[in-house]
């Protein structure tokens, strides 16, 4: 009896923003390529889903049939689908929610590949054949064969830019003269102008030290001070990687890094690159992501959501300025792109260099410890005079607009001698407080457990957690009173002050207020760098990564804060942006750096001014082993947040007797330190392990129970190895 064979086969799909993994359907013969996408039935709807698996446990009379195959290669490379669900399992997210951030937005909506490709053309036949099939009286057929001789290939746009028209093209590819083909248009190549930097011994050790590791997985810690030079051992290695024709993937943190580590990778490289960030709009992120997918990109530099960048050729993964928050995820799915780059970088045996002059205590614990290789620059790269430190002592001083009638000199000496000063406060607005002067009332935002910031030039009262607003008012609320003062400092206080102060000196704010695109930044930026601005006041947008030659002075305003910080990072945060702001200053001429404080002697303080950030960082690493805190222990934070507030502290507490069975701390519910944002609570669950593998076993059953329980419209999120407790 002759056997049939099922000419339908079970597969899985991820079906993308459903909040799970895979879902099982049948496919026809020839079945799709892992990581293709298909159409799906789904819910009376048909929805965009990736082929994740091409075997099914189910019954063949359970599954429906997808609709239709979208793609004959896969969208989702190998390397990025197993990068996508490492990322699912670590930090318990839905594999689709996963894979929706991967992927640019054309492409999850299911949108053709083709509508980014260009035509090209070229000869099908040798030129003497091609011309004999030709009428003699054909010239202009003859003379775009001709023009095809002479190149390889030559695109629709390049053809018609020498006159040709398309009627003509399609005439000679309808004989079959010539071939036309799609393929993406050719990624911009940059014209490097400045030649290699002459590398001094540290750097040429960094490099040396490297470059064994080339074609296996090594991670190392490029730990060197500001101004000594690591974008240059960067470039050096890179050439080795660019010579061997691979990629090469470089992660910043900030928008504002990118245009101008991008103009100096174009000054160095004559090879084609692209840009990946959020400020993209849906065409060029596809674009450039077309680019580094086919190879054409040897370069592709970006933000966090970089890192899912498919390259088939990557052969390093550098992160600069690897300490920063902003490569942490703060919602959806809360990955770090840095941790994610290293897992990336294990599965394809290729080497990452993380570089900071103020290292996570975690990338250092690791380096300490010998996981990772630690490079030190100590010196800086060009000779300049070291950066004085001045702590200025402000208890019992009579301060104008929170600065010292001895910071305001210096400010004066500075500004006289033509060069530039950075006065640094990491908080916008005018004042964070506004007070009525009589009975004592605070303006509050009417959402959030959170006082309205006063913005003068919009003469608005604004939430910074929920972005509610309301016009100043007048009077106040409580007593109507007219006196209402603005208590506590901003950068537009600041600002107006200094202007009042130097009324003849070009001064310029930035901060998110004052600078809302990347544009509006790189045009402050190039003033500062073309000396047209002398005075800047700024946040933490300025305290990375720019090199300002002409500035000689920092002073940074409200450092005590973090010191009184319930957050147990905010010290090592605090140390990383003393660090970073201070490196502002002294670039190429000799520096200062006023720390105004009401704490001169604190001891951490003391040692991070004498002895440097590693001395600092060290100390905090015996105190968090001490404490059982990170990078000792491995915590995770389970939040929810709900209308209701007893309805979010009961669904927290109804987890906690599925955690009590493993050896874990549990701390909590809590409320958040903002308890209540936009009209809701929050609260949270503390997880906390000093085994990593007993701590996500924990939450993987936990997450198995939050599935199949009712939680009454609690939303709740884990986020795992938090950097803060928001």
């Amino acid at each position: 009896m002759a056997s049939f064979v099922n000419a339908e086969v079970g597969i899985q799909v991820c079906v993308l923003k459903t909040f799970g993994d895979a879902f099982d359907y049948l496919a026809p013969q020839p079945l799709p390529a892992i990581g293709a996408r298909v159409l799906v039935p789904f819910r009376r709807q048909e929805r965009v889903g990736i082929v994740v698996a091409l075997e099914s446990a189910l019954p063949h009379d359970k599954l429906k049939t997808i609709i239709k195959i979208l793609d004959n290669e896969p969208v989702l490379m190998p390397a990025i689908l197993t990068l996508c669900q490492w990322i699912s399992r670590y930090y318990h997210a839905p594999l689709s929610e996963v894979i929706h951030r991967a992927l640019p937005k054309k492409i999850r909506l299911g949108e053709s590949l083709e509508q980014l490709l260009q035509p090209y053309y070229t000869l099908a036949q040798p030129l003497a054949q091609a011309q004999a099939n030709l009428k003699p009286q054909a010239t202009k057929q003859h003379a775009l064969l001709n023009l095809l001789a002479t190149h390889a290939s030559l695109s629709h746009k390049e053809v018609r830019g020498y006159g040709f028209s398309k009627a003509q093209l399609d005439q000679l590819a309808a004989q079959g003269a010539i071939t036309r083909y799609l393929k993406p248009p050719e990624c911009p190549i940059s014209n490097a102008q400045v030649p290699a930097h002459v590398l001094n011994d540290e750097q040429n050790s960094a490099v040396h030290h490297i470059l064994p590791y080339l074609h296996r997985f090594q991670c190392f810690l490029l730990e060197g001070i500001t101004g000594s030079g690591k974008t240059e051992v960067y470039f050096t290695v890179i050439k080795h990687l660019l010579a061997q024709q691979k990629q090469v993937l470089i992660l910043v943190p900030e928008i504002g890094l990118t245009p101008q580590l991008c103009r100096r990778f174009e000054q160095q490289f004559s090879t084609p690159l692209v840009v990946i960030h959020s400020r993209l709009n849906d065409h060029e992120r596809l674009s450039a992501w077309q680019h580094a997918k086919t190879g054409n990109a040897r370069l592709v530099i970006g933000t966090r959501a970089a890192i899912f960048t498919p390259m088939p050729d990557l052969g390093l993964i550098i992160i600069d300025e690897e300490h920063d928050s902003s490569f942490k995820q703060l919602d959806g799915v809360r990955y770090s792109a840095r941790d994610s780059a290293l897992m990336r970088a294990k599965a394809l045996d290729i080497p990452v260099i993380l570089g900071s002059a103020t290292p996570s205590l975690e990338s250092l614990h690791n380096a300490l410890s010998g996981r990772f290789g630690h490079i030190k620059l100590t010196k800086k790269a060009q000779t300049g005079a070291k950066v004085r430190y001045i702590v200025s002592d402000i208890r019992q001083q009579k301060l104008q607009e929170g600065l010292a009638a001895s910071t305001i000199a210096t400010i004066k000496k500075h500004l006289q001698a033509k060069n530039q000063v950075l006065v640094f406060i990491n908080r916008r607005g005018f004042a964070p407080i506004l007070m009525c002067h009589q009975c004592g009332w605070l303006a509050h935002c009417l959402h959030c457990d959170s006082h309205l910031t006063l913005h003068t030039t919009t003469a608005k009262l604004l939430c910074h957690h929920c972005n509610m607003h309301q016009t100043r008012p007048t009077q106040c609320q409580q007593c109507t009173s007219h006196e209402l003062i603005a208590v506590g400092l901003g950068t537009q206080r600041i600002t107006q002050h200094l202007q009042t102060l130097f009324p003849n000196t070009s001064i310029a704010r930035i901060d998110r207020d004052e600078v809302q695109s990347k544009e509006g930044l790189a045009a402050h930026l190039e003033a500062i760098n073309q000396q047209t601005t002398q005075l800047i006041i700024g946040t933490q947008m300025l305290a990375k990564g720019h090199d300002f030659p002409h500035l000689t002075l920092v002073v940074v305003l409200d450092t005590d804060t973090a010191f009184y910080s319930q957050d147990f990072r905010a010290l090592e945060q605090l140390g990383q942006i003393l660090t970073q702001v201070a490196g502002r200053a002294g670039r190429a001429k000799a520096g200062e750096v006023i720390i105004q404080t009401h704490l001169p002697e604190q001891p951490l303080l003391q040692t991070l001014l004498k002895a440097g950030y590693h001395a600092f960082a060290q100390a905090l690493l015996a105190a968090r082993q001490q404490a059982r805190l990170p990078p000792f222990a491995y915590i995770a934070v389970i939040r929810a947040q709900h209308h209701s507030e007893s309805r979010v502290h009961k669904f927290l507490m109804t987890l906690k007797p599925y955690l009590q069975n493993f050896n874990l701390d549990l701390l909590g519910p809590a409320p958040a330190p903002l308890y209540r944002k936009a009209r809701v609570y929050r609260l949270q669950l503390l997880l906390k392990a000093t085994n990593r593998p007993i701590l996500h076993q924990a939450l993987h059953a936990l997450c198995q129970h939050i599935t199949l329980s009712r939680h009454q419209g609690v939303q709740w999120s884990i986020d795992v190895d938090p950097i803060d407790l928001f």
